[in-house]
């Protein structure tokens, strides 16, 4: 499985992984059957992320990911 490290949390669909900050796939935890992440130790929902397809987050990396 490829990432894209963006340099914030989001979700990359169809598949439905978690991509940290660095690029690395983060296993969500589950509570109640809600999934979430703990970032800088505080609880963030995966419906709260931004969601991202293969093609949005190449776009994002041109725009905001200066080489």
């Amino acid at each position: 499985m490829t990432v894209t490290n963006l340099g914030l949390w989001y979700v990359q669909i169809p598949s439905g992984i978690v991509v940290s900050p660095m690029g690395e796939i983060i296993e969500p935890k589950t509570h109640n059957g809600s999934k979430f992440v703990l970032i800088k130790r505080e609880r963030k929902a995966i419906s709260k992320l931004p969601h991202l397809d293969k093609k949005a987050a190449m776009e994002f990396k041109e725009i905001f990911c200066q080489p």
